[in-house]
């Protein structure tokens, strides 16, 4: 895999460094964040679906 550098400030370098653990590298603790912003993402369009279609869900206490 071929590698790049990226730019950041110093005060977002020890961000990162606290969400990381002793064995992460910067690029799997920016992996572990897309993941959850991925994952925030599908929960958000969830939500949405949800409210949009709310009418064509069936309570369970009613089947």
């Amino acid at each position: 895999m071929s590698k790049t550098t990226i730019q950041i400030k110093k005060d977002v370098r020890n961000e990162l460094k606290k969400l990381g653990t002793m064995d992460d590298d910067y690029n799997s603790i920016i992996e572990k964040l897309i993941r959850e912003h991925n994952r925030n993402m599908l929960v958000e369009y969830s939500k949405k679906i949800v409210e949009e279609r709310k009418d064509e869900f069936v309570n369970l206490d009613e089947l």
